[in-house]
């Protein structure tokens, strides 16, 4: 029989009625609040591909499947999170049964609320275990990613949640004490025992205090999500129903309008600058740190930690629109709230992308801050140069379009066909500006040649009409510059026939598949020379040197396209290589200091990023290092001359080492 509430509670249900009202009432407004710098931010077409975002939800939303990667904490997270979701259906029961609402028997035991109740008392042992985990590691492990953190806020949910499963507890074994229940669930057969002595009046006390207390605690709990840390409970599952879906790409300056003209300015200058979907990510930061924790310009000491940046943006979006007041003016955000040092640290690479739990996004924020500082004339002074050389001649040296084929001279032999408008050819060989003009990236664009000439492939390259892929620029802030690069690369493409596109390095694969949108595939050398090689069109004659061989994932072929088996199947099942990992490989790799600022702007560090790169190499005792890209190259050889290491271990292009022994 349902247990009417007069039999047990000597609490009024219109008090829990006005409790309810009032609770409700004030977490609606603060909600309310919450909304107003959704809308006025700016447009973020995200209501596609349903079914994806939908299998995304159910996959990193609630599943989690990235919280284990920290094992610990995402074993505990999980369990917290998981806790929510089936302790949430008691909530809804015991608020009904306080209104004297005869919605469902919150102490039934009876069918499936047999299952229920076992299940229930389950996960209130196991929550109140994981949050005094999640206490003691924080007060005494104290993991670095933490710092910087609202670690009151943390200590005082977890306490609440702890009471409210104690309270839950108290509450079940005083009512089944009270109606002479047999007890079956499992944490009030152990706690019974603390309530034999007790008599039916002080029974009924326990009853109703512990009913009140954690229904009291619930409404208090509710009504500081909106304000703290932790509305991320709220916010985090429609933060990764949203995510972004397409990899690698800069979303534009802004979404609705085509024309740079039209815009008042480029880039961030106030809060809702930012598009809803970045505002989003501003509520639904969990502060755990995982992102500054992988972040290698955060690990390298430089100015940067997008935990950190995160924050500041959030705290600046609280004051701008209070709950408890009117809004205020807006401050600029780029040198009032964030360092220009902050901005110009990042290398884009994705890290924290890849670790964030929640799909928070920070490169596309990053660039958007750029292109403000960069249109207000506040970028490096370095960079001028750079950007005036890409509008003149289409590449970063200053060098004539004509200058764009004397890498061919180190072709023994070779016949390349340079292109001209009106011409067909079966694969287009993009060489973009550094393999056209760096010598040591010439090896590489040779080295890609020579393979292409081996397997017989019709090819061919653009040499005085091909611009710069505008990869570096774009993600520098140079918007305009990056479109007109695209437009001048786009209406050579459409002036000469091919089936597809071959790049010889990560970025300007990335910029060309990406931001291009064009109608053709467009290849990295590693994933086409593999096919080569599965088709027989190109074969191994010789052995690669002996050595401890590793690989390197560049960024941009690796996290933001997902081409990690390529190169290693290359050299383990086609060179026969046998490589050993770094710790941080594939989706954990660590950047090696990047390729758009960090070429043309020293930024502060402790210690290059290309450095700590080489000794996670030593680490694991490898001599040879093989990446696949030119920029990675570059950076590592540096390194191992600046650390005095020559000699003792070495970098090579996989191009190169297929070229050594075909």
């Amino acid at each position: 029989m349902y247990p009417k509430g007069a039999e047990v509670l000597f609490i009024p249900h219109w008090i829990f009625l006005m409790i309810s009202l009032l609770s409700l009432g004030f977490f609606l407004r603060t909600i309310q609040k919450r909304i107003v710098p959704l809308r006025q931010a700016q447009k973020d077409p995200r209501f596609n591909h349903w079914r994806l975002r939908i299998l995304g939800l159910l996959k990193d939303g609630f599943l989690q499947i990235r919280q284990p990667r920290y094992p610990f904490s995402g074993v505990v997270h999980l369990v917290i999170f998981w806790g929510f979701v089936v302790l949430g259906l008691r909530s809804l029961q015991l608020i009904f049964y306080g209104l004297g609402i005869p919605f469902i028997n919150p102490f039934s035991t009876e069918g499936i609320w047999h299952f229920y109740a076992q299940l229930k008392d389950i996960f209130e042992v196991l929550v109140l275990i994981a949050c005094v985990l999640s206490i003691i590691r924080r007060a005494v492990l104290m993991p670095s990613r933490y710092k910087g953190s609202h670690q009151f806020e943390a200590y005082l949910v977890l306490s609440l949640i702890s009471f409210l499963m104690i309270t839950d507890i108290a509450l079940d074994v005083s009512h089944f004490a009270l109606k002479n229940t047999p007890i079956e669930t499992i944490s009030s057969k152990i706690t019974a025992g603390l309530f034999k002595a007790f008599s039916a009046s002080q029974l009924r006390s326990v009853f109703n205090i512990s009913f009140l207390l954690h229904l009291l605690t619930f409404f208090v709990f509710l009504n500081i999500l909106p304000v703290s840390k932790h509305f991320h409970i709220i916010t985090a599952l429609p933060n990764v129903f949203f995510k972004k879906l397409a990899k690698g790409s800069i979303k534009p300056a802004r979404y609705g309008i085509e024309e740079l003209e039209d815009l008042e300015y480029l880039g961030i200058r106030k809060i809702t600058d930012f598009t809803w979907k970045h505002i989003l990510d501003f509520y639904s930061c969990t502060e755990c740190g995982r992102c500054s924790d992988n972040c290698p310009a955060n690990l390298s000491g430089r100015a940067l930690s997008p935990k950190i940046l995160t924050l500041k943006l959030r705290e600046h979006l609280y004051s701008t629109y209070p709950v408890f007041r009117r809004p205020t003016q807006d401050s600029q955000i780029v040198g009032e709230i964030v360092g220009e040092e902050e901005i110009w640290s990042c290398t884009t690479c994705g890290a924290c992308e890849r670790e964030c739990p929640v799909f928070i996004e920070y490169i596309d924020k990053i660039v958007d801050m750029r292109r403000y500082l960069v249109e207000q004339g506040e970028n490096p002074s370095t960079f001028n140069q750079v950007f005036l050389n890409m509008e003149k001649t289409g590449n970063p040296f200053g060098r004539p379009g004509q200058k764009r084929t004397e890498w061919l001279l180190n072709l023994e032999g070779i016949q390349v066909r340079i292109l001209k408008k009106g011409e067909e050819v079966d694969t287009l060989f993009f060489v973009d500006s550094y393999p056209s003009f760096d010598p040591r990236s010439q090896l590489i664009a040779s080295a890609v040649a020579k393979g292409l000439s081996m397997a017989q492939v019709d090819f061919g390259i653009l040499g005085p009409l091909e611009r710069d892929s505008g990869h570096q620029v774009r993600r520098m802030g140079e918007e305009g510059l990056f479109q007109l690069l695209k437009e001048q690369n786009q209406k050579t493409f459409e002036a000469i026939r091919f089936q597809r596109i071959v790049t010889t390095d990560p970025h300007s694969f990335n910029t060309l598949k990406n931001d291009y949108q064009l109608k053709v595939p467009v290849y990295h050398y590693s994933e086409y020379f593999l096919e080569l090689f599965k088709t027989g069109r190109l074969s191994k004659k010789g052995v690669p040197k002996g050595g401890r061989y590793t690989y390197h994932d560049p960024c941009y072929l690796g996290r933001h396209n997902g081409i990690y088996e390529a190169p290693r199947e290359i050299l383990e099942e086609i060179l026969g290589v046998k490589l050993v990992e770094m710790k941080r490989s594939r989706e954990k790799s660590f950047c090696c200091g990047g390729a758009d600022v960090s070429l043309w702007h020293e930024v502060k560090e402790e210690e290059r990023m290309a450095q700590k790169r080489i000794g996670m190499a030593l680490e694991v005792g490898a001599d040879r290092i093989v990446t696949a890209c030119p920029f990675c190259l570059m950076h590592l050889e540096d390194a191992i001359k600046t650390m005095g290491l020559e000699g003792k271990i070495q970098v090579l292009d996989l191009m190169e080492l297929i070229i050594s022994v075909c």
